[in-house]
């Protein structure tokens, strides 16, 4: 009696855990099967372009429950997104790919740090939206990508997106044209709440 009371719990645990898991705003936000997500590979290139709805960026900050709501209540009016890109097949940071010396490679970092907002606009309905918030992670070679984090403000009255977003990024650096994403109005109404 006692083994079969162990695998009801164990198994009461493990759907308990898929639900919550089904729930859980990160998690719903990088499955790409839920539109959130998207991978654009161009050349040797590979971006990946990650919609931070407000829950996922509360959750990803470790707050209590209470602060996670507040914390999204605070995200509200705009409009997150990560673009992290790497060189497909190559092991080191892609600022290093190709480079011929140390002035280029600063002036890649550069472009990141400081130039890359001007070349990144958003399509939301009639209005495009422009970077409002910025921040270059720059991973030092410690990692096989780096990741760009971008905040949009919506028009006023939109706390949160109620149209399509369709984020456009012209890639000076590995000039692959213009990087494109679309993430569907259909596909943002469908986020866990915290």
């Amino acid at each position: 009696m006692k083994k079969v009371i162990n695998h009801m719990l164990c198994g009461a645990l493990l759907i308990a855990a898929g639900c919550s898991r089904e729930h859980d705003p990160v998690s719903y936000a990088e499955n790409n099967d839920n539109g959130l997500r998207k991978q654009v590979s161009v050349g040797s290139m590979l971006y990946d372009i990650q919609y931070k709805p407000a829950e996922y960026v509360a959750r990803m900050e470790h707050l209590a429950p209470a602060g996670e709501r507040q914390r999204a209540r605070e995200l509200e009016g705009m409009a997150w997104f990560n673009i992290s890109f790497r060189v497909r097949d190559y092991n080191q940071s892609p600022l290093r790919y190709q480079v011929s010396g140390l002035e280029e490679y600063t002036a890649r970092q550069d472009y990141y740090l400081n130039q890359a907002p001007k070349d990144i606009y958003l399509l939301y309905g009639k209005d495009t939206l422009y970077v409002s918030s910025y921040w270059f992670e720059n991973n030092q070679n410690l990692a096989l990508h780096e990741t760009m984090v971008l905040g949009f403000r919506l028009p006023d009255g939109h706390r949160r997106p109620q149209q399509d977003l369709r984020l456009s990024f012209y890639d000076r650096v590995y000039r692959n044209g213009i990087i494109k994403a679309v993430i569907r109005k259909e596909d943002l109404e469908d986020v866990p709440a915290l």
